[in-house]
């Protein structure tokens, strides 16, 4: 798509949450079968295009050994296990000022709308889409001044990722800002059952077969 904005060097990292117990699969989502790679191995070829630098956030290292990206675990331990945690650890690995964060069961990232993202990074804590009412904080940009913020919520068992909103200076991408670059909002389809997974192999086989 050519985009006026659209910016041509990758801008700060990407960091993908593979952190998740998968109970309704039985299985981990990033390991999937999907167009002959893993899931995840997918997600890494795609976001590679953008970003120089890869993260991992994961408890189960061994899987991703051979792929081109940094592993890391929780850091913060004693507290229940969620994305906030996750986020907090892939921001500490690096110095990166800000990163993409996405979830490891997101087959259909668009690198158009995540480089539209990219232009606000720099004066936001975070930039997030919001479709109607519904956020979409795991696929979104966080700043390292998110770090202590979320030390701090994580602190008082607060551990749902919209619930630090209020203490962060964030640029909202809203419905008509994402339909330019994807109408059918398949950027924020996730794997979290066998239907969702039987239903995204038809949307990547309907892609192949349409170019």
């Amino acid at each position: 798509m050519n985009n006026p904005e659209k910016i041509e060097e990758p801008v700060g990292g990407a960091i993908i949450l593979a952190g998740g117990d998968s109970k309704r699969l039985g299985r981990p989502k990033a390991l999937l079968d999907f167009n002959g790679k893993s899931l995840i191995a997918h997600l890494v070829e795609m976001l590679r295009e953008l970003f120089d630098q890869i993260t991992i956030v994961t408890d189960r290292p061994e899987p991703y050994k051979r792929l081109p990206v940094i592993i890391t675990g929780d850091l913060i331990k004693q507290k229940l296990k969620s994305p906030l945690r996750g986020i907090h650890a892939g921001l500490s690995s690096s110095e990166l000022p800000f990163q993409f964060v996405a979830a490891c069961d997101m087959p259909f990232l668009n690198p158009d709308l995540i480089e539209y993202m990219a232009q606000f990074a720099h004066d936001y804590d975070a930039v997030v889409p919001r479709a109607g009412s519904y956020f979409q904080p795991l696929h979104a940009f966080y700043s390292r001044s998110c770090i202590e913020i979320i030390e701090k919520q994580i602190s008082k068992d607060h551990f749902k990722v919209t619930d630090f909103y209020s203490n962060l200076k964030i640029r909202f991408i809203d419905s008509a800002e994402i339909a330019r670059f994807d109408p059918e909002e398949l950027s924020f389809f996730n794997i979290n059952t066998w239907t969702d997974y039987e239903q995204a192999l038809a949307i990547m086989a309907k892609r192949l077969k349409t170019g």
